[in-house]
């Protein structure tokens, strides 16, 4: 099959990204990352109608604990024929603004979130905020443990407030490669509007060989019309690199 001109463009960028790490000006470390993934699985959930997606951002990291961020990726929804072609949404940008720190093996952050959808029509009411609490620990072990809890006064579609919760696990071997799990559930306080809640889960393998971070996923939900919503069982494979 071939390729995109958009997925040609991704792979010469991930070829061509310099070797260097984060840098620091002014108290800032400045970071940036892309990816290119076979699949944009978010909560469970496709958001790229079982497409390629090219993913990327960029922060700013003080030494205080804030941090400010942005991150973009193509979409492509499972939106119904009711939707005109122009109206449809093709990209997400996300913009966060928060505070974390770390103190004896514990990590914090809070943060508050911006989804945006450039271009998508403003009668479909798809951009939204959240607000973000996680905690994370190292084990002596090595395993990091992670929960984060989301709320969004008015969530994505304007479906009314919404509650997210999250417990991952994740391990890395000396030879690079990193195992990792999660599972989540997604609440909403109008399921009229928004639909079922939800339970979502996945597990991930990743390898890092020369800057480089490659991974296989696998997620799934427990939505009984998951087909029809892109929240069934799947695999996915990415490509990314940190800077």
């Amino acid at each position: 099959m071939k390729l995109s001109h958009k997925i040609v463009m991704a792979s010469a960028l991930l070829v061509n990204l310099p070797l260097a790490q984060a840098e620091e000006v002014g108290g800032f470390e400045l970071g940036a990352n892309v990816a290119l993934t076979t699949d944009y699985v978010w909560r469970g959930i496709s958001q790229a109608n079982e497409q390629w997606a090219l993913q990327g951002g960029f922060d700013a990291k003080h030494k205080s604990g804030f941090s400010i961020g942005a991150w973009a990726s193509n979409v492509n929804f499972k939106e119904d024929n009711t939707i005109n072609a122009e109206d449809r949404a093709n990209l997400e940008l996300d913009v966060t603004a928060g505070y974390g720190g770390e103190m004896k093996g514990f990590s914090y952050s809070v943060a508050a979130t911006r989804y945006g959808y450039p271009g998508a029509a403003s009668i479909l009411n798809y951009d939204f905020y959240e607000f973000d609490l996680s905690l994370g620990y190292k084990l002596p072990q090595g395993i990091d443990l992670g929960f984060s809890y989301d709320f969004s006064p008015e969530f994505f579609g304007e479906v009314g407030s919404a509650h997210h919760y999250n417990l991952n696990a994740g391990y890395s071997l000396p030879n690079g490669i990193g195992f990792s799990g999660h599972i989540g559930q997604q609440l909403f306080s109008d399921n009229d509007k928004a639909g079922d809640d939800y339970l979502y889960y996945g597990v991930s393998a990743s390898y890092s060989l020369f800057g480089f971070d490659a991974s296989v996923s696998y997620s799934d939900t427990d939505l009984d019309n998951s087909d029809t919503l892109g929240a069934d069982e799947r695999i996915f494979f990415t490509l990314s690199k940190s800077l």
